[in-house]
């Protein structure tokens, strides 16, 4: 059982990563096509088939766009409502918190702590100074100890998980 856990969250971070490529491959080039897509992924050693690319430009949200005269696909413009992107990175990884003194502790699949990190700061919970990024774990500043448990009540609202029993 715990194998299959592992392995989920390492065929999740492949993905994660697979994707995180795709979006600075369309920011840095004109792909116009699934195959150049494909092409691209594969030059950066991303064992990728159309349907894989299909998926993700539909999870990613890819659209196209007019490019030097061409269309070339393009990431999607960027999120404006800081808690839903939250949210949304919740429905698609799993996060666990667990509160720590001052310090509300998040924790979610290998190689996503940066991302989560950088939904956090998008939505500017008052109580937060600050996000800490490791590669799994993303370490909150609380301004006071009384506030973690409303900022983790916040967290757990928008999907994340709390670790019971870990006070």
């Amino acid at each position: 059982m715990r194998e299959d856990r592992l392995a989920t969250r390492t065929d999740r971070a492949r993905k994660h990563h697979r994707q995180q490529t795709l979006l600075r491959l369309v920011a840095e080039r004109a792909l116009s096509t699934q195959d150049q897509l494909v092409r691209a992924l594969r030059s950066a050693g991303f064992p990728a088939t159309q349907a894989t690319v299909s998926r993700d430009v539909v999870e990613l949200g890819l659209v196209k766009v007019a490019r030097d005269g061409e269309h070339a696909y393009a990431a999607p413009a960027a999120p404006t409502g800081g808690p839903d992107r939250l949210r949304r990175f919740c429905e698609d990884y799993p996060v666990e918190a667990a509160l720590a003194g001052q310090l509300v502790v998040l924790r979610s699949l290998p190689g996503t702590a940066n991302a989560l990190a950088a939904a956090l700061d998008a939505a500017r919970f008052p109580e937060m100074v600050g996000t800490l990024a490791g590669d799994d774990t993303v370490f909150i500043a609380v301004a006071r100890e009384r506030d973690t448990r409303g900022l983790l009540t916040r967290l757990v609202d928008l999907g994340v998980m709390h670790a019971k029993g870990k006070h």
